[in-house]
């Protein structure tokens, strides 16, 4: 009697420790995408007619300091090892598509349809795929450490080349810290001319002592239709990782690195 009630202890901590690990697993999309990102053959250029294609790809950072920006399997304010989900409600995430069910993931043509993350010929392992009109306020306050800096990409993602949408969908982007506009950019397409628009880097320096970050989502001002948004490696630094790291390219690209 006395093992059994020592082997039934085992269980219930074993089955605790379980659901508390499973609680802070990255929500993966759940489906199968059905348009995967895929490599183009050495030597090949990436095709603006072919959905999610990549010739270069951004690599997840696994830095100590870095918390990634994230839509389901974070937590807040108190990020886990997911990232860091908005605090604000999750109706107002994406302006189409929803609800979101998966990190790292685009927002696809509903629930049941996600893809990997592609910007511009470029693949992200880690990001957020969305739709405008969106926002999302992020609670700065209960980190590992004071966050010291933010780094990213924003763009269109490529599951709507032309083919899709003419000019694969229009986004403006803006970053507040504290009501305070950080960051804005024009507004952004996935192509100009019949080539693709590559990932825009965002990066700027957090004082000390904010508490909240916001980021707005446009349609681009000419409707929703086709405005598959993304954010690719999406990331908040504290100070032990807001420096450059030793094999970062000198370049305006950042950290995007040709997979070849």
């Amino acid at each position: 009697m006395k093992h059994l009630f020592v082997l039934s202890l085992i269980m219930v901590f074993i089955l605790s420790s379980f659901a508390v690990y499973a609680g802070v697993q990255c929500a993966a999309i759940s489906n199968k995408p059905p348009v995967p990102a895929t490599k183009v053959a050495k030597g090949g250029d990436e095709d603006l007619a072919v959905p999610n294609d990549y010739d270069k790809i951004v690599p997840e950072d696994d830095r100590d300091g870095i918390v990634y920006l994230a839509l389901i399997g974070g937590d807040s304010p108190a990020p886990n090892k997911c990232g860091l989900i908005p605090s604000n409600p999750a109706a107002e995430w994406t302006g189409w598509g929803g609800p979101l069910n998966c990190d790292n993931c685009t927002i696809g043509e509903g629930a049941t349809t996600r893809n990997e993350i592609v910007i511009g010929g470029t693949y992200f392992p880690r990001g957020m795929g969305v739709h405008g009109a969106a926002k999302y306020t992020y609670d700065l306050t209960g980190g590992p450490a004071p966050y010291a800096r933010f780094e990213g990409y924003v763009g269109m993602s490529d599951e709507k080349d032309p083919a899709g949408c003419g000019h694969g969908g229009t986004s403006g982007f803006t970053f507040k810290l504290d009501g305070k506009e950080v960051f804005k950019s024009k507004t952004l397409s996935g192509s100009v001319d019949g080539q693709n628009v590559p990932p825009l880097k965002v990066e700027f320096d957090i004082p000390a002592n904010t508490k909240k970050l916001e980021i707005e989502v446009t349609d681009g001002g000419d409707g929703i239709s086709c405005d598959h948004s993304a954010f690719g490696d999406a990331k908040l630094l504290t100070a032990i990782a807001a420096v450059e790291p030793a094999d970062k390219l000198p370049s305006a690209w950042g950290k995007i690195k040709v997979s070849y």
